[in-house]
């Protein structure tokens, strides 16, 4: 689904299901989903894909739903971070891979987190390529793969008032530059950033750019390495013959008029070449990362630096519905760009999306701008260790430019790879302290209204130079990775989870209703409320964050929109820890009551981030009515994958044990209790507790219980892709206090799943009126099917060599489950082929499925043992014969004469007839054609 900020409606007929599980019909707008709506995106940067991979789980465990990941295409320098493409096409090899790796280990890493339903967002680059580059040698080379610099004949160098063909040119002061607007020959869309060459989006030079056919008169001039014809091109070009897609863009309030469109699908290597310029080409790669790589949506580099035009007319053109939702729909992507400039000057030429303006042509887009003045306020605020305000924060906002300061505009964050709390760009950047990382900062970006994005530099890519990414968390996949540190620590990971829980709807800030102090400089408490109409609200939870690093708290009396008697939960923790609250002040329950005859009232005391001499960085609180609190079983556990141990790296290391699942049917399991135990039984105890469960396997949409239906299609305002629990379903709710637990489960089909790991997500529902929004606890599983043993080939086996006693032997595997292979030569008839594999003997793995390994032959037949294992521990094996003859054919045992000896050893497999070891001619059996070839060795007896 396409990320929706502003969430409005939710009925929670869902709560009112009965006992038996009946299919709920439940409608919203499209979009309005929870817990999936606007889903915390974790800015996951320096990991390669590999180790990505390795780390979903705890990416899952952790409860983001998105990542944004740097770009993915290969530059010059193959350590650049990716911010200066040279070949967009290129995702890298077992060759020539990038920082990141090769395309397939992309895949794989992609595939795995829209698997444990996440979105991947990745940055692309549509402003500039690599480092402006004059030289004869590099125009001989062909230049930028698929790019024209409209070179003079011999390349000679080139000068800034030179015709440039794709590019922007300079002039007799030299080249432009766009960074710096008081410094001399600035232009803002001309000019190079950080030197990096403009592409010059309105050029019309058209031709083939990826040449697949030799003498194509529209062939790009091709140098001696680039730009070269090459059959295998077509891939990167849609297919004609094929159904196209029409799409007709009705233009925007910047520039009107409408731009129709036909697109054609990408099928393999069934492309048709077409001329395009350089704008085509930007825009074939967006619908080719998209339609082939899967990718979900994109962050938009230096979205300022490009005219507006080109994202208005073009770039929303290609994407449009471009994106394939879980259930099968098309929709639009979600894409966020990077404007350093105001907020206005964002909103005025680059946001196109719905929001609280009816602005021509915004609904028909979904391209949003990320909050770098909030931002930039937020790091201020933490920077200044407590004199900074809340109110220089809340105004920065750029989710103020459409009025209302309510989700709509924005992707709000704090640190980032250009921005982070460590780092100069130059250099390795240095962990950050505790107090560096702004958690109180941390607990206000992921609890107010909009896209919160948290960032994590994961330190695994080993730089010498160039551009270094800046330190973001360390803590965002719950544990610190500083080496100093080096413990697991869910501070941060517990506030994305309450984001999911809680936090939806519009804000209300209530500091201005304390009637002694209504300041928003050092505390501020706001509220996430629904507006019900008629002046009246039902309100979801209730925030207080202070900024100050003074030992003590700060107490504010404030008015809710909690009906007096609600009793509020605090969800962090922070007022039980008894480093924060030493001394019992803080209350871990609030109960609103009357004031001044009007309902709704509570005392907050919010700690500050010191108490006594002690920093702890939990001057924050988040307070909610009582979540059904509960325990998540799967049963037909045969073993579990343990966590990684310290001594595997923290960008690799895996901290989520695996449950293994082995049988060909399990159940999911829920107990429920309780959420507040304090007074059961007593008047104003918690009533509310869970009506309801629904569980999801993966990203959902599948009928895993076996009522012929998915339960809750994405019109659905709570659960979207989310199952009844039908084969028990006895919710806490309407028991009575003196019962107190709750019962779930679901018998599920494990054949329904492939093999491998498994995102298991079920939401407990408190029970609310039915114009309430939804309120839930979440519990994650992740969890493994090995069911049938991994799949692996040698494939380029040849069963019989005549002449080279060595081969590399390549091995394909067969899914994602294998994670390594071990090719034995002539393994012993007793020995265990298990037992006997280890480091001597495993193969190399050179990309997400391929691995080889170089062996060596002896005369006569050659057992080559080919062993494959998964994460599991599972394992498979597979012979092959090979025959190998230092003589002549037929010489088994290389004493130069083909005789009896040899003629008991073939046979033995002429019996047999599908044994390899008599095969001579390579046909894959042992057959009369070979009785042919053996016995005229056998009569001649001496070899030749």
């Amino acid at each position: 689904m396409s990320i929706s900020p502003n969430r409005r409606s939710y009925f929670l007929g869902v709560l009112l299901a009965n006992a038996a599980g009946a299919a709920l019909c439940l409608t919203a707008a499209a979009g309005n989903v929870v817990p999936g709506d606007n889903a915390v995106i974790l800015q996951w940067f320096e990991c390669k894909w590999t180790d990505m991979e390795k780390k979903v789980p705890d990416w899952f465990m952790a409860g983001y739903g998105a990542v944004w990941l740097p770009p993915i295409s290969r530059c010059l320098d193959v350590g650049s971070a990716g911010y200066n493409p040279f070949d967009r096409f290129d995702l890298g090899s077992p060759s020539a891979p990038t920082a990141y790796g090769t395309a397939d280990f992309f895949d794989a890493a992609r595939g795995e987190l829209q698997r444990a339903d996440g979105q991947v967002y990745i940055d692309a680059i549509y402003n500039h390529n690599g480092a402006r580059d004059t030289s004869s040698g590099f125009q001989a080379n062909g230049g930028w793969p698929g790019f024209w610099m409209n070179s003079a004949p011999g390349n000679p160098s080139k000068l800034p008032t030179d015709n440039w063909g794709d590019f922007h040119n300079g002039n007799g002061s030299g080249y432009l530059q766009s960074e710096n607007p008081g410094g001399s020959n600035y232009n803002l869309y001309n000019g190079d950033l950080v030197s990096l060459i403009d592409i010059a989006q309105e050029s019309n030079n058209v031709f083939i750019r990826h040449p697949v056919a030799a003498g194509d008169p529209q062939n790009i001039p091709a140098g001696t390495l680039y730009n070269k014809p090459d059959p295998k091109n077509a891939q990167f070009y849609s297919n004609r013959s094929l159904a196209g897609t029409a799409v007709s863009n009705p233009g925007t309030f910047r520039y009107s008029g409408t731009l129709n469109f036909t697109f054609y699908p990408y099928d393999g290597l069934n492309g048709t070449a077409v001329a395009d310029n350089g704008t085509g080409l930007l825009m074939r790669w967006t619908q080719w990362i998209m339609d082939v790589h899967k990718v979900d949506g994109f962050r938009l580099d230096a979205i300022k630096h490009v005219p507006s035009w080109f994202w208005d007319q073009y770039f929303d053109s290609i994407v449009y519905n471009r994106r394939t939702t879980p259930d099968g729909r098309k929709v639009i992507p979600f894409s966020f760009g990077e404007s350093v400039e105001s907020n206005q000057f964002c909103y005025d030429n680059y946001i196109r999306k719905p929001n609280n303006n009816n602005r021509s042509g915004d609904s028909w887009g979904n391209r949003d701008c990320l909050d770098l003045n909030g931002a930039g306020q937020l790091r201020d605020l933490v920077n200044a260790s407590g004199n900074g305000s809340w109110q220089n924060v809340i105004n920065a906002h750029l989710d103020n430019q459409d009025g209302n300061n309510d989700g709509t505009l924005g992707v709000n964050h704090i640190w980032s790879h250009d921005n982070g709390d460590g780092g100069d760009g130059g250099s390795a950047p240095p962990y950050p302290s505790a107090t560096a990382q702004g958690m109180y900062a941390h607990a206000y970006l992921l609890t107010r209204p909009g896209v919160p994005n948290v960032y994590h530099n994961a330190r695994g890519i080993a730089r010498s130079g160039g551009f270094w990414p800046r330190q973001g968390m360390p803590t965002a996949l719950g544990f610190n990775t500083d080496p100093a540190v080096n413990t697991p620590d869910g501070t941060l990971t517990k506030l994305v989870q309450i984001h999911n829980w809680v936090a939806r709807n519009d804000i209300n800030l209530i500091n201005s209703t304390d009637p002694q102090n209504q300041s928003n400089a050092d505390v501020l408490i706001f509220e996430r409320r629904k507006f019900l109409g008629f002046g009246s609200y039902t309100a979801s939870c209730l925030v207080a964050t202070n900024d100050r690093y003074d030992a003590g708290t700060d107490v504010r009396f404030v008015k809710t929109s909690f009906p007096t008697g609600t009793r509020l939960i605090e969800l962090t923790g922070n007022a039980a820890d008894a480093t924060v609250d030493p001394t019992n002040i803080i209350p871990e329950v609030l109960t609103t009551a009357d004031f001044n005859g009007t309902p709704g009232w509570v005392l907050v005391t919010t700690p500050r981030n010191k108490t006594g001499t002690t920093t702890h960085n939990k001057g924050y609180l988040v307070y909610a009515p009582a979540l059904p609190s509960g325990t998540l079983n799967l049963t037909g556990i045969t073993s579990t994958i343990a966590a990684d141990t310290n001594f595997v790296p923290s960008y690799r290391r895996r901290m989520t044990p695996i449950p293994v699942i082995t049988g060909n049917s399990f159940q999911i399991q829920l107990t429920t209790s309780n959420g507040d135990t304090g007074i059961v039984g007593q008047p104003g105890a918690n009533d509310n507790t869970d009506d309801n469960a629904l569980f999801k396997i993966d990203q959902g949409y599948k009928d895993f219980n076996g009522n012929g239906v998915v339960d809750f299609d994405y019109t659905s305002a709570a659960g979207a892709g989310y199952e009844q629990f039908l084969t028990l379903k006895d919710p806490l709710y309407n028991k009575g206090y003196l019962i107190n637990q709750g019962n779930y489960a679901q018998t599920i089909d494990a054949s329904l799943l492939d093999e491998g790991v498994h995102y298991l997500s079920v939401v407990a529902f408190r029970h609310r009126g039915a114009n309430d929004s939804p309120l839930f606890r979440e519990f994650r599983q992740v969890f493994y099917v090995d069911r049938l043993p991994p799949i692996a080939n040698i494939t380029n086996i040849a069963p019989v060599i005549n002449a080279n006693p060595s081969a590399n032997y390549l091995v394909k595997a067969g899914d994602r489950t294998v994670t390594r292979t071990h090719i034995i030569m002539n393994l012993a008839a007793a020995a265990d082929p298990i037992a006997s594999s280890n480091s001597f003997n495993q193969c190399t793995q050179s990309d997400r499925f391929d691995y080889s390994r170089a062996v060596s032959f002896v005369n006569g037949v050659n057992r080559v043992t080919l062993v494959s294992f998964e994460l599991s521990g599972r394992s498979s094996v597979k012979d092959y014969y090979v025959n190998y003859f230092t003589t002549c054919p037929g010489d088994f045992n290389a004493d130069g004469f083909v005789d009896d000896t040899d003629f008991v050893i073939f046979a033995a497999a002429y019996d047999a007839l599908t044994d390899l070891r008599g095969d001579l001619n390579g046909d894959g059996q042992t057959d009369d054609s070979d009785f042919v070839i053996f016995a005229g060795a056998y009569n001649n007896l001496l070899c030749p």
